[in-house]
């Protein structure tokens, strides 16, 4: 594959002999055609099966919170590259096995990466239909500032439902606390907390790496 330089040149758009030209984020691509048919794409082996089925189902699991991926990924993103991809490595290398049901283990999803101080010895606490959060404040450490602010996600894949509560908590307080609503009591919460802290020069920010606090 080519990326073709922005210039007055027409390109053409579809297929020309042996080359496709495409548009990709707004700029001229060019790849050339398979010259036949691959052997097995109707026809997969064992193999191609299973890889094609953990595609599949990896990319199913990760769709719903794909807006916060973008989020927590937000200093590695790129025109092709977006959060939902960083996340299916993680997946893809850990935490999925084609041999058991779930496939796929929420533990080893990764909502956020980043160079920034994670939360350190977080442990969290369900008390009627509130979550208690808490942590060390470790916001002399490092990049850290004690107005770092939680990115906290709770995602339930089997109702493909997240809640990103838009609340925030300072790293220096070392305790946050939810409170789910009646719609959301009754499901089951894989739970994650990540630290992000405001770029304010370039209105970006950085995050640090997520841990996961368990299933609620």
């Amino acid at each position: 594959m080519a990326i073709l330089p922005n210039s007055n040149v027409f390109f053409p758009k579809g297929k020309v002999g042996n080359l496709v030209f495409y548009t990709l984020n707004g700029k001229t691509v060019v790849r050339s055609r398979p010259t036949h048919p691959h052997k097995n794409k109707y026809n997969p082996s064992p193999l191609q099966q299973i890889q094609r089925e953990k595609l599949k189902n990896i990319n199913a699991f990760l769709k719903p919170i794909k807006q916060a991926l973008d989020f927590g990924y937000q200093e590695f993103l790129t025109q092709s590259k977006k959060g939902i991809h960083f996340a299916y490595s993680e997946i893809n290398t850990k935490g999925y096995n084609h041999t058991r049901e779930p496939k796929i283990d929420p533990a080893y999803l990764r909502i956020s990466k980043g160079n920034l101080l994670g939360p350190e010895n977080a442990e969290l606490v369900k008390n009627g239909n509130a979550l208690e959060f808490s942590w060390i404040d470790n916001s002399t450490e490092g990049k850290a500032q004690p107005t770092d602010e939680t990115f906290i996600l709770l995602y339930c894949p089997e109702e493909k439902k997240c809640i990103w509560p838009s609340v925030k908590f300072r790293r220096e307080t070392g305790n946050a606390l939810i409170e789910l609503d009646p719609n959301n009591f009754s499901f089951s919460w894989h739970v994650y907390l990540a630290f992000s802290q405001l770029n304010i020069k370039k209105k970006e920010y950085i995050l640090s790496d997520s841990v996961y606090l368990g299933l609620i």
